[in-house]
């Protein structure tokens, strides 16, 4: 999450959806930015905690719940692959939840177990960016990650000169990851996303 004061900004980072571009990006041309919670936090947690941040102009982006996963997976895959190749115990540095999903053995035994296993794998991203009494101003979509970070941006007379897409992964497109069983298991999971941006498979 990246809070500013001064323009009375609140974005909130849903893992996976482009964040780490955002954050870079505000953070070079914010001089107040901080946070009130962890990284992920979601809007509730946030507004808990400073409720008079409910004024604030609050943005997110999400993502194809289908491509979410696969590009979970290949983050999760890439830090167990160079963990291995520099000799790093994984249970040394990392927390249960990349210790727990670095374990499985293909993509089909993260999205099935790992989505009973782990919280944070089966929370809509609707979720992150609503509460009973405020929804977040502005909504993105991954997949438009260089228009709809214009369009937040500017709202705050804010740059997007320099956009990138930080910490992408590198891998084929992710139908080809999906059995029937996985694919249908995360419409039904995300079954709240689904409905709420039209996103299909």
């Amino acid at each position: 999450m990246i809070i500013s004061d001064a323009h009375k900004l609140l974005f909130v980072h849903v893992q996976k959806t482009g964040g780490v571009t955002l954050t870079n990006l505000l953070k070079s041309q914010l001089t107040d930015v901080r946070s009130v919670h962890k990284r992920h936090a979601p809007l509730s947690t946030i507004l808990t905690k400073e409720p008079e941040l409910t004024d604030y102009w609050v943005f997110g982006f999400v993502r194809n719940p289908w491509d979410r996963m696969v590009s979970w997976w290949s983050m999760i895959e890439n830090w167990r692959n160079w963990s291995e190749r520099k000799g790093i115990d994984a249970s040394d540095r990392w927390n249960e939840f990349w210790r727990g999903s670095s374990e499985y053995t293909s993509f089909d035994q993260f999205v099935i177990e790992g989505t009973q296993t782990f919280p944070r794998l089966r929370r809509a991203q609707i979720d992150y960016l609503t509460t009973p009494t405020r929804t977040a101003d502005f909504i993105g979509r991954t997949e438009r990650l260089s228009e709809d970070s214009r369009t937040a941006l500017e709202h705050f007379g804010l740059s997007t000169e320099g956009l990138g897409h930080d910490n992408k992964s590198k891998r084929t497109g992710y139908r080809e990851y999906y059995t029937p069983e996985t694919r249908d298991l995360v419409g039904e999971i995300f079954a709240k996303d689904v409905e709420a941006f039209d996103y299909e498979f």
